[in-house]
């Protein structure tokens, strides 16, 4: 979780170790919503390409469950 909050720059690493642990959550968990968004745009662009070429075209991709909002009781 360190090295990737400190983007894998060991004197950034060293500073992210002396931040209080909800800030390193809390920018860990927008580091990851971050990634699911752009997984999941990804995902649908390749399923809107898809699509319209296909007999039987699949469902949409469903969004992460990260994007959904269920932890917006902060």
């Amino acid at each position: 979780m360190v090295r990737e909050l400190a983007g894998f720059d060991w004197d950034r690493a060293k500073r992210v170790m002396r931040w209080p642990l909800r800030e390193a959550l809390l920018a860990f968990e927008h580091l990851m919503e971050a990634r699911a968004r752009e997984v999941y745009a990804q995902e649908v662009s390749v399923w809107a390409q898809l699509a319209p070429h296909q007999k039987k075209p699949p469902k949409p991709p469903k969004p992460p469950k990260i994007l959904k909002g269920a932890h917006d009781d902060r």
